[in-house]
């Protein structure tokens, strides 16, 4: 491990996410899901707000692990035999 390299931020992102959960079960009247909680906690603790949390190494290396599955799911719900009509054709004559 080198000397640059610090996981507190990871730390505190991981707290987060075991967190949220928590607390948007621990709220019956209010239905907010736990992805809300986690992007406004995100946005909370940032750089932009209260700056708890710097994006270091780490953090940059799960949210490219974080976009390229949101991306792979995105990829599977594409239904290809919809595409094949002129919804595919149009595109591509559109580039040329």
């Amino acid at each position: 491990m080198s000397a640059g390299l610090s996981f507190g931020g990871l730390l505190v992102v991981s707290i987060v996410a075991v967190a949220a959960p928590l607390v948007a079960g621990a709220i019956p009247g209010v239905k907010i899901p736990a992805v809300v909680l986690e992007i406004i906690a995100g946005i909370v603790i940032g750089p932009s707000v209260l700056g708890w949390v710097e994006v270091d190494q780490p953090i940059a290396v799960l949210a490219l692990v974080g976009l390229a599955f949101l991306l792979f799911l995105a990829g599977l719900e594409i239904d290809l035999r919809h595409l094949r009509g002129d919804l595919l054709r149009l595109p591509l004559i559109g580039f040329a």
